[in-house]
């Protein structure tokens, strides 16, 4: 387990409810997107599952792994909210080689995404979309990204409307 994880795990404590972790959902997810997803992001979101950060900053996650339910998190068809406007939408998405890969958002329309260009998923970087239209990239991985939203130098983070309170939770979605 990574330090990082290790110290969101600190602040969170423990889970609400243990057993979130399904390996055949994580199967069947990196099958739909024909790559590997983060270990530690998967790691998290088998620890604590779907939920949200102070009921601000969502994650997902399957949760039955049917094709209809994968399609909903992370559309291969085409069919998208995106459109192939380059001054709108600087970067790609999946099914499109290295494109962005949705992993949550915050209630204001802020959404954040994987950006899949290094062999190693450890190696992805975050890319965010403001409510706004303005686009952040910032390196990963995703729990050293999290920790540092969370309580990193920069806090708040520019992008970001989260603003954690001091009694930090994690609200899971049952």
């Amino acid at each position: 387990m990574t330090a990082a994880l290790e110290r969101l795990k600190e602040l969170l404590g423990e889970p609400a409810c243990w057993g979130w972790a399904r390996p055949r959902l994580w199967e069947a997810a990196e099958e739909h997107l024909g790559l590997l997803l983060p270990a530690d992001y998967k790691a998290f979101l088998d620890l604590y599952g779907p939920g949200a950060f102070d009921g601000f900053l969502h994650m997902g996650r399957p949760e039955d792994g049917t094709p209809d339910e994968l399609e909903r998190l992370w559309p291969m068809s085409g069919r998208s909210r995106h459109h192939d406007d380059p001054d709108r939408y600087p970067f790609t998405f999946r099914p499109q080689p290295r494109g962005l890969i949705e992993w949550g958002g915050e209630e204001d329309g802020t959404f954040y995404y994987f950006l899949p260009e290094e062999p190693d998923p450890a190696d992805w970087r975050i890319v965010i979309e403001t409510e706004d239209g303005e686009w952040h990239e910032t390196p990963g991985p995703i729990t050293d990204f999290l920790l540092n939203l969370i309580e990193g130098p920069h806090r708040p983070a520019p992008f970001s409307r989260y603003r954690p309170g001091p009694n930090l939770r994690y609200h899971q979605r049952l």
